[in-house]
């Protein structure tokens, strides 16, 4: 939803698209299908402007120029040859947002080997997930998760190689700085990144959302990569002091970490934090006008009242999504940020990127309009037949920039694109007669009450009105009887106060008596997530059937 006041702004997100057959198609741009290295692209930029300020630590104010971040990657890369790594070898990467985390980033494009982000925090657990899935042949790993995941490659033993990030006691021989010193720096002038033998070739392998169940590896190509920087406008970071909080393990802050050295634009870097206050501080500190974040910030911007100490004067785009997100938060964050372009997005790993995004058209609470060369049409799930505006189905899209599939999954990726193309998103929306796409609920995740399927979206939209709720997830609960019953967890407001009688009540006075929840309410601190930001359904649904049997 885009301030018309921003005119700059608003000229820039402007989205061409029509719809034929039923099926909305983006604007149509030529697309890229040459062999080039991605990591080229960036040496080229790095090298072109040695001087340029392109990050800054926001605590500390520490600078990092092209010229170092040059240095750093090169002679990773150089490391990474020595220690026998070849094109199409995977490199694990387990850090949050620093001010070296690029380096292996880079340093794997530059030699063709393939980046695999994980989870930022590991447990042992998690720690043999993401091993077994891509067998690394080096991870580089930050100094909380090092201990970790150097006990699990032990006790299995795999010969995996470990860097860390920072120091650490017992760690000093495999630190990335030892790596980086024992390269010479007369090599980096003369390095040359890999020549690719195909557009298709593998660039990263970035986790799904692993939301409902284990994350899959989706290979993203270098042709991908270039294509939806590209095609979608809203990365467009020229001119622009950016911010993020995403890390690499989502897709979206690999990219634009990438896209920020292409555009050259200036980064600011702050920790992991749900700190709504320093990040505001931080925004207006380094007079931030481009911030990319999950929908968390943006509710409690609304419902914390923080906007009431810090106007944000400087930024001009917040884009955030990964979540449904109510059309009256939208406008009261309008309201509060009158020069800002507040832009909520649709997209996924899977896709490659956005699917949609809102433009000066859109309607609060929408996910807007296809993106360029993008294409997407509902479908009845039960029939495959394509459905017309207004009707609600399974989202199905391409792109020029989607995913090449499931690492060593062909009977997922088998399961998720069909024979023509088209990925099955597995979420349920529509799209009115504007073209404009609403979404409805995972179809994973309708809960079955007597032969009724209920939608937990509209149930969690309606108790999310609630002054007292910061946010809500509502999952179901086995029961012999019913089939399942609804249970609600809700985060409170600090200060604020909700009964779970208010909350039920709430629900049967608002909506038909299907939707009761028989279940009960539970209140938390804060609602568990993925590592990409999003509710944890999975683990709550594990954490209801204990109530429900207790």
């Amino acid at each position: 939803m885009v301030n018309l006041k921003n005119k700059d702004v608003v000229e820039e997100t402007s989205l061409t698209f029509r719809i034929q057959d039923d099926i909305l198609i983006g604007k149509e741009i030529p697309i890229h299908k040459e062999c080039t290295n991605v990591g080229a692209l960036v040496l080229e930029k790095l090298r072109s402007r040695p001087e340029f300020i392109a990050q800054v630590e926001a605590v500390a104010g520490t600078k990092t120029t092209f010229a170092e971040m040059t240095e750093k990657s090169v002679k990773c890369a150089l490391w990474l040859r020595e220690q026998g790594i070849q094109p199409g070898d995977i490199i694990g990467i387990c850090t949050h947002n620093h001010l070296e985390s690029y380096v292996p980033l880079l340093a794997a494009l530059y030699i063709g080997a393939i980046s695999n982000p994980w989870d930022n925090e590991l447990s042992p657990t998690t720690a043999r997930y993401f091993l077994s899935l891509t067998r690394p042949r080096v991870v580089f790993v930050n100094v909380e998760s090092a201990e970790c995941l150097a006990q699990v490659i032990k006790e299995d033993n795999l010969d995996t190689r470990l860097v860390v990030f920072g120091e650490l006691t017992g760690f000093e021989d495999v630190s990335l700085k030892s790596v980086l010193q024992s390269q010479d720096t007369v090599q980096i002038d003369e390095f040359e990144c890999v020549q690719l033998t195909s557009p298709g070739q593998i660039a990263t392998i970035v986790c799904s959302s692993g939301t409902s169940g284990s994350p899959k590896g989706t290979e993203i190509s270098h042709a991908s990569m270039i294509n939806y920087m590209n095609h979608v406008k809203i990365h467009d970071l020229r001119g622009h002091v950016s911010m993020w909080t995403p890390s690499m393990r989502w897709y979206c802050g690999l990219f634009i970490v990438i896209k920020a050295i292409l555009d050259c634009s200036k980064r600011i870097i702050v920790p992991d934090s749900d700190n709504d206050e320093m990040l505001c501080h931080f925004i207006e500190k380094y007079e931030v006008s481009w911030f990319r974040c999950d929908s968390c910030f943006p509710i409690r911007l609304v419902k914390f009242g923080v906007l009431n100490k810090y106007r944000l004067p400087t930024l001009k785009i917040l884009l955030f999504g990964g979540a449904h997100f109510r059309g009256e938060l939208q406008q009261a964050l309008v309201k509060l940020l009158p020069h800002t372009d507040v832009i909520l997005s649709y997209g996924m790993t899977d896709y490659g990127g956005l699917c949609a995004r809102q433009t000066k058209y859109s309607k609060p609470g929408s996910c807007g309009f296809v993106c360029e060369t993008g294409r997407l049409k509902v479908v009845d799930p039960n029939t495959g037949k394509v459905l017309g505006a207004n009707k609600t189905g399974e989202i199905w899209a391409k792109s020029s920039y989607m995913m090449n599939g499931y690492y060593n999954n062909p009977e997922a990726t088998k399961n998720a694109i069909d024979s023509d193309g088209w990925l099955h998103t597995g979420d349920l929306g529509y799209y009115d007669d504007d073209g404009e796409i609403f979404l409805v609920d995972r179809m994973s995740e309708f809960i079955n009450y007597r032969a009724i399927k209920i939608s937990p979206a509209e149930i969690e939209a309606l108790i999310q009105q609630h002054p007292a709720v910061l946010e809500v997830a509502v999952v179901a609960v086995p029961h012999e009887i019913d089939e399942e019953h609804i249970m609600a967890f809700v985060a409170k407001v600090p200060g604020k106060e909700a009964t779970e009688l208010n909350l039920s009540d709430l629900v049967e006075q608002n909506m038909p008596w299907y939707c009761r929840l028989h279940a009960g309410v539970k209140f938390m601190q804060r609602l568990p997530r993925t590592a990409t930001g999003k509710i944890a359904k999975k683990e709550l649904k594990q954490i209801a059937k204990i109530y429900a049997t207790n």
